[in-house]
């Protein structure tokens, strides 16, 4: 009898399918007994993605349930996703797909707490029937950062998300015995631009500089409302060549009035998409007008996504370092073109874990996360940052101290100093001027 009694303590919250589904054609409530064979021996196996990116619209995977019996059951998935402290808002998302209900993609709502080093999403994935031979769960995963148009200008996620999934009863939310769980780590990535092969120097009234700039998406999520954004003095002017060769003016975008001596300038539009696995690459040239000073000025690739209708450049935001150029008041004969560059013509890698500040750089405003006062160094592996950063670099106006020679052989995404992403931070714009907050992302083994 003491037998007969454990195992129907182990069994009693999966309801088995034959039962659920008579009750179901019948109309009625199901009040099903408890199942007196063993549930098992169910298996689990989650097909994770390997990353996901912060801002980015979720991937979906699957988690196939397996069921060597002859008979069905009614199960709940619970899930839990783990990440650092200081995530943001509507850091994630999980969804998935009830095939039991006519097969619509649900959102599921997530509970949050906090333990000691991270914060803990968990979630449940309802009437799940695992007939003979198994069934498989199709789930999504995000880090949305933010919703559309509001994205985060402050936090992160990451860099590595731990995914937990148990499968339990469905009936009593009893779980199976033996347990039948699994655990992944998904690691966070992010879309980045930079620029690459960017003359040393322009002469003030002459011709106009030429480069690369270069959007690259090295994640599965594709990315929506997207702001592909260079930001230089606001003397300049921008064009950006098109399919058929011509060029067009853009159009500059001041971000308010803490910095009135740059401009940010759209490439692409203010709201692109941008696919999976991509890389954009779009020709630009830049030039000075004859009344520009002489000295040191600064091209700042900056990208933005779900940038606010009302705030330009304000969202969940990833900055790559500057690159400086000098300005020439009167160099004599002008050089072609394009000679003496200060970078190179390589596609970009990702972006910078650290940005030094210009002269005019928007402040920060204060931070309200248990982040340090000093950035800690980027770690190995592609990721977002769990921690506020401190504001994006923003393009100085004439008159700073040049930057070493090595600096210039390419900026943010055109370099790649460790071969992998390395941080990416978010910013934050204050009340009333337009502040960056900048994802830091860092290396560190999955």
């Amino acid at each position: 009898m003491r037998q007969i009694n454990r195992a129907l303590r182990q069994v009693r919250g999966v309801v088995p399918a034959l039962v659920l589904t008579a009750g179901l054609v019948a109309g009625g409530t199901v009040t099903a007994a408890p199942a007196f064979a063993d549930a098992g021996p169910l298996s689990l196996t989650v097909h994770a993605p390997a990353m996901i990116g912060a801002a980015g619209e979720p991937v979906e995977f699957t988690e196939t349930i397996a069921n060597p019996g002859d008979q069905g059951f009614a199960v709940v998935l619970e899930l839990a996703v783990e990440t650092g402290i200081g995530a943001p808002q509507h850091a994630l998302s999980l969804a998935y797909r009830n095939d039991f209900a006519g097969g619509n993609w649900e959102d599921l709502p997530l509970e949050q707490r906090t333990e000691e080093d991270r914060i803990v999403y968990t979630a449940q994935a309802g009437k799940i029937l695992v007939m003979p031979g198994g069934a498989d769960v199709h789930l999504r995963l995000g880090a949305p950062m933010g919703t559309p148009h509001d994205g985060a200008s402050n936090g992160g996620v990451g860099p590595v998300l731990t995914l937990r999934s148990e499968v339990k009863g469905w009936r009593l939310d009893h779980p199976v015995d033996p347990p039948v769980q699994d655990t992944h780590r998904i690691a966070v990535g992010t879309i980045s631009n930079g620029i690459a092969g960017v003359p040393r120097m322009a002469i003030a009234g002459g011709a106009p500089i030429e480069f690369d700039a270069v959007l690259k998406n090295p994640t599965p999520s594709a990315y929506v409302n997207v702001g592909n954004v260079l930001f230089t003095d606001k003397r300049a002017k921008l064009e950006m060549r098109g399919a058929d060769g011509g060029w067009t003016a853009l159009t500059p975008v001041s971000p308010g009035a803490a910095d009135e001596g740059i401009v940010g300038f759209h490439l692409g539009g203010r709201d692109s998409s941008v696919g999976p696995d991509s890389t954009t690459t779009r020709r630009v040239r830049v030039s000075y007008p004859a009344d520009m000073p002489a000295g040191m000025t600064r091209l700042n690739p900056c990208v933005f996504v779900n940038e606010g209708l009302d705030q330009p450049f304000r969202g969940t935001t990833t900055c790559s370092d500057p690159a400086n150029v000098q300005i020439a008041v009167d160099a004599g004969p002008q050089a072609p073109a394009g000679t003496g560059t200060a970078g190179t013509d390589a596609a970009p890698a990702g972006p910078k874990a650290k940005n030094p500040a210009p002269a005019h750089a928007p402040k920060p405003a204060a931070d309200v996360t248990t982040a340090p006062a000093t950035p800690p160094a980027p770690a190995a592996a592609p990721s977002v940052t769990a921690t506020p950063t401190a504001a994006a670099p923003a393009p100085s106006g004439t008159g700073a101290a040049p930057a070493p020679a090595d600096r210039l052989a390419g900026t943010g995404a055109d370099r790649d100093r460790t071969g992998v992403i390395a941080g990416a931070s978010a910013m934050l714009l204050g009340a009333g001027t337009a502040t960056f907050v900048l994802l830091r992302r860092r290396r560190r083994s999955v």
